[in-house]
């Protein structure tokens, strides 16, 4: 028979509360965020969480209403192999081991037309990311373009054009392009005067509709070889994929074309449909890095084809062999579509949102 004993008075040590603080102290990483304003913000999540845990708090803190076409980028992925963090997946089979974690606050996905981002929030944060990519030389632009991107940038942050405050020289610490041309700001500063009465939501939205017609514009490019070891770049994007040689268009897919997509090891395939003078249909092969850079693709070609042309994500299936006997990835696109999201963005969207734009020389 156990006995039962009082605990006796004096000190006491709680063994559970600390294995419980220590058990908490090793599951909780840091993640730091780059935020499209340029500025980092560290936040505290479990490992164990999935995704969607971290991009919520992104979204709260940015305080975010049309969240569907950004997400979060590994930041210590190279760019010719992007990777975004999967909502759906705990974080530590994510990141690489250690804390604190980078990554990058991005838009991931670019609407055809300005117009169906209802908050000028929303535009905004567009605004940021298409003037960092040009910045940066990620996203190309002719020069003439991005004088133009550059002066409707300068009316949005500084407003309309004055002979007294705007002395000759006023662009000289402002930086738009890679290796920018002597004369560049010149040509920014006479576009400036042009733009007389434009509010920054204008402005921004000009931008916007400018760099839409960019050839690059909405496209993510992932590093490959062809058949021939020739290296290529393969675009995916809203109305298909796309290949690159030397940073020129070689080739185009609608999705309308393609019938199939998949990958296998390091391998990526694309079968085309069969036109009327073919007589089978035509299987394209590309060599990727390696099956994480493989399966990326893939995965942003699901993501894309999704969102840009169904009205709402496919349902997973629910089959006993599908799931015991299932080849390849399971991943499928658990978001909202795009038509979704524009329908939403019209409901909740608050339109008289007031912000603080934040100016930056470079």
């Amino acid at each position: 028979m156990t006995a039962r004993f009082r605990l006796p008075a004096g000190r006491t040590y709680n063994v559970r509360a600390s294995e419980l603080a220590r058990d908490r102290q090793h599951t909780e990483v840091v993640c730091n965020v780059l935020l499209l304003d340029n500025t980092l913000q560290p936040f505290k999540v479990n490992k164990n969480d999935h995704g969607q845990v971290l991009l919520d708090l992104v979204f709260k803190h940015l305080d975010l209403t049309e969240r569907d076409y950004f997400g979060l980028q590994v930041a210590d992925d190279s760019t010719s192999n992007p990777r975004w963090l999967d909502p759906n997946k705990p974080i530590r089979k994510q990141l690489k081991r250690g804390s604190p974690h980078s990554l990058n606050f991005r838009v991931k996905f670019f609407v055809g037309d300005p117009s169906k981002l209802q908050e000028e929030y929303t535009r905004y944060q567009f605004f940021l990311q298409l003037k960092q990519d040009i910045f940066t030389g990620r996203l190309s632009c002719p020069c003439h373009t991005a004088a133009l991107l550059a002066s409707y940038a300068i009316q949005s942050e500084l407003g309309d054009y004055s002979h007294s405050e705007h002395l000759p020289g006023y662009l000289t610490e402002c930086t738009f392009l890679p290796n920018q041309p002597h004369e560049f700001e010149k040509e920014v500063a006479k576009l400036h005067q042009q733009h007389s009465g434009m509010s920054p939501a204008e402005a921004e939205f000009s931008y916007l509709n400018t760099a839409r017609t960019l050839e690059l514009y909405g496209v993510e490019l992932h590093y490959a070889r062809d058949q021939s070891n020739t290296e290529i770049m393969i675009g995916v994007m809203s109305g298909g994929i796309l290949i690159y040689k030397n940073r020129v268009r070689i080739n185009y897919f609608s999705w309308l074309k393609i019938v199939k997509i998949s990958f296998k090891c390091k391998q990526f395939f694309v079968q085309l449909r069969r036109d009327l003078h073919e007589s089978r249909e035509t299987l394209l092969g590309f060599n990727m890095v390696n099956y994480r850079a493989c399966k990326n693709l893939w995965k942003a070609c699901v993501e894309y084809h999704t969102f840009f042309r169904l009205d709402r994500p496919l349902p997973a299936q629910k089959n006993f062999f599908a799931h015991y006997f299932t080849l390849g990835s399971k991943f499928r696109f658990c978001g909202r579509t795009e038509v979704q999201s524009v329908q939403y963005g019209k409901e909740k969207a608050n339109k008289d949102r007031v912000f603080a734009r934040i100016y930056r020389k470079a």
